[in-house]
């Protein structure tokens, strides 16, 4: 956070609230986010399964309103002439640092489910859902700046798409159109390239060296390799686990039809990296 910020307690958003009847439990509503884990059979796991995701897209969730800030910061420190590069990028650190320890427990969280021992006794009664439909985690990658590299990622040999994508496309396409829309010139890899065109040299290197030594640059570029370590690490992560996972129920496709192996691979294929260049950096500093 940046030196001038100074915080002043904040009265409550509706004035009419009794903050004497504030507890733990309705403050964090603990009965309700209990309530909201209904597993479909009596398997011992299948209630991990859903923790599992359930604290990762709640992680998510936190993610993206962070990430709103850090674009936000962003373009401001951008528009700040004061230096040729980028302005002050405390402010942005602030919030991109708590993603990357968002990321973190995602990364952290989801190879739990490698413990699970019974995946078979529900996974057919919970029908296609799945990792496929996660809305949060398409919305975070727009606002990366990745492309629709999932788009026809469940196509069958004979090209139709499984119900998951088809469902999916429908209950949240439009709003998948709008984020495309919204974060177009709004999002980490367009504030990247801007960042290494204005330091823009005789070659990457020199790029790339000039960015190193602006310190409000360099601490940006910091959050950034960070970020794309742990995004490419979730990618991967999670394709060991549903290739694991599908090998103890002698599967060939994930909950979604996908051909999990090709879906999973596509992104380390076709998408990354997210920053091009910046790994070089990386390794000259190392």
């Amino acid at each position: 956070m940046s030196d001038s910020y100074t915080p002043q307690p904040l009265p409550p958003i509706n004035p009419s609230l009794d903050i004497s009847q504030n507890h733990y439990w309705n403050y964090h509503n603990i009965e309700e986010l209990i309530s909201c884990k209904n597993p479909l059979t009596a398997s011992q796991d299948e209630d991990l399964f859903i923790a599992v995701h359930q604290i990762c897209e709640l992680a998510f969730h936190q993610m993206i309103i962070d990430m709103e800030r850090v674009l936000k910061g962003l373009a401001q420190a951008l528009q700040d002439t004061t230096d040729p590069i980028i302005g002050n990028t405390q402010e942005v650190c602030y919030f991109f640092r708590r993603i990357l320890r968002f990321y973190e427990v995602v990364n952290t969280t989801m190879p739990i489910l490698m413990t699970m021992r019974a995946f078979a006794e529900f996974r057919t009664s919970i029908g296609p859902t799945s990792g496929f439909q996660s809305f949060q985690f398409r919305h975070l990658e727009i606002m990366s700046g990745v492309r629709k590299y999932w788009d026809g990622g469940t196509r069958n040999a004979e090209g139709k798409l499984h119900i998951a994508e088809i469902e999916f496309n429908q209950r949240y396409g439009e709003q998948v159109t709008q984020w495309f829309e919204l974060y177009r010139q709004h999002n980490l890899t367009y504030y990247y390239q801007i960042l290494t065109s204005r330091a823009a040299g005789n070659s990457q290197a020199e790029c790339l060296g000039n960015l190193q030594t602006n310190t409000n640059a360099s601490a940006i570029l910091q959050c950034f390799s960070a970020y794309e370590d742990l995004q490419r690490r979730f990618h991967k992560s999670h394709l060991g686990l549903a290739i694991a996972q599908l090998k103890m129920v002698g599967a060939d496709v994930g909950t979604g039809g996908t051909s999990f192996r090709d879906y999973l691979a596509k992104y380390d294929k076709e998408q990354a990296p997210l920053f091009p260049g910046l790994a070089e950096l990386t390794q000259r500093d190392s």
